[in-house]
């Protein structure tokens, strides 16, 4: 029989029985809406923290010692610092491997303070010799940007909100404390110096670290050589390259794999190695397993719960047409045409369900985006809710498959029986 055939009469069942058509196409429908939304919805997550990933792709590769405590009293013991040759030495290894983390961030993890200040203030230090901000437009905002002669001397640059918070102008004298540990390291027999620096320039600096954070940069240079403690440096990508490439991430993991020597228990006071670009993508990767797994089970939850509705409709749609399938059977109908008519009957079910769950789900999205654009503004994130046109297509073959799957079980014990007893059992 000619698949138009088949099509003609599959039709002709679904007019002849409006009810259960219309049962069994409601129970479809509100399974579809389920699966579309919840797969739309977790779609949309992953594409957001894919975007995020691919905003802060520039490398970078972190060197620190870590903090020690006292194993007595557990308080703060004092922090290994890097050495200049040992700055040096990192410095060359990372020119030679890593060629495209141009810029060196350095910084001092309890070994800087500034006096007459109630806040918390993040210093860091620079190479003098280099233009971290090159490229950005703007970016100086008062006074003079450091050069290759700035290299060693007292001259601090401090970000717009470390300016406006503290009053501080350009040409002013900063009083920092520098706290200098004993010979073996210990902060807590620590001695007290000031050193004077004079603020050269006010920078916009917010898009390399906290934007609203009071943020002074010194040369490293200088740092050295005025018993301020290295504990940390940063390799860092320059932003007006090109985002790093595959290849260039996996030589940052190998170098850390090969340069991180920390072990908590073995060697605490190893240099810890790692890369925050790296940790983000594997964050990323994390939530983005999470949600499909989430998804998933969602999905197959929903599928489980939805089984015996489902699968009764189906079944009793079968059995209301057995004698039509007998009648059928008597004038010559093989059995194989007449699974095919249910199941195109079942598809036709199924194919309207989504169909309409896909319209239900676009409107239900359009009405919630502009209260959900309201709620997440405050984080800084533009998500958006919409169904990607696969969604559906994948909605109607987990269910065609599910349906055809619940109709095997009938349609084998019709087929097995003879016209006569088909005719009889619904009689």
């Amino acid at each position: 029989m000619r698949f138009w055939d088949i099509l003609k009469i599959s039709l002709h069942n679904i007019f002849n029985n409006k009810l259960r058509t219309l049962l069994v196409t409601i129970v479809l429908f509100v399974l579809s809406t389920i699966i579309i939304i919840v797969t739309s919805a977790g779609v949309n997550i992953a594409t957001v923290l894919n975007e995020v990933s691919d905003v802060s792709t520039h490398a970078d590769v972190v060197l620190e010692y870590l903090p020690q405590y006292d194993k007595n009293d557990g308080g703060f013991y004092g922090c290994k610092d890097f050495k200049k040759d040992e700055i040096e030495s990192f410095r060359e290894k990372v020119s030679k491997e890593l060629p495209f983390l141009q810029n060196v961030v350095l910084w001092s993890r309890d070994g800087l303070r500034l006096q007459d200040s109630n806040d918390w203030v993040n210093f860091k230090f620079i190479d003098t010799q280099q233009n971290l901000l090159a490229g950005r437009e703007n970016y100086l905002i008062g006074g003079r940007l450091w050069n290759k002669s700035d290299s060693g001397k007292a001259y601090a640059w401090i970000n717009d909100y470390c300016a406006e918070q503290n009053g501080f102008i350009v040409g002013e004298t900063l009083n920092l404390s520098v706290t200098i540990p004993s010979s073996d390291g210990n902060y807590n027999n620590s001695t007290l110096k000031t050193k004077q620096v004079v603020i050269a320039g006010v920078v916009d600096y917010q898009e390399y670290t906290f934007g609203h954070s009071p943020f002074i940069l010194l040369d490293y240079n200088y740092a050295l050589s005025n018993e301020i403690s290295i504990n940390g440096i940063s390799f860092e990508q320059s932003r007006i390259s090109e985002p790093a490439t595959m290849a260039q991430l996996n030589k940052v993991k190998s170098f850390q794999n090969k340069n991180n020597t920390y072990d908590e228990k073995k060697n605490p006071q190893g240099i810890y190695a790692y890369s925050q670009i790296l940790e983000e993508r594997k964050m990323i990767m994390l939530f983005n397993m999470i949600i499909v797994i989430i998804v998933l089970v969602v999905s197959v939850i929903i599928i489980l719960l939805s089984i015996g509705c489902v699968s009764n409709s189906i079944q009793i749609t079968v059995e209301q047409n057995s004698k039509f399938f007998g009648m059928m059977k008597a004038i010559g109908m093989r059995n194989n045409v007449v699974k095919s008519i249910v199941r195109v009957q079942a598809i036709i079910s199924i194919l309207l369900a989504v169909i309409f769950a896909s319209c239900l789900t676009i409107g239900l999205f359009h009405l919630f985006n502009p209260l959900l654009a309201k709620v997440i503004a405050p984080l800084g994130i533009t998500f958006t809710l919409s169904m990607p046109f696969y969604v559906p297509i994948v909605a109607f073959a987990l269910l065609s498959i599910m349906v055809i799957l619940f109709t095997i079980k009938s349609l084998n014990r019709i087929s097995k029986m003879d016209v006569v007893s088909v005719i009889s059992e619904v009689n």
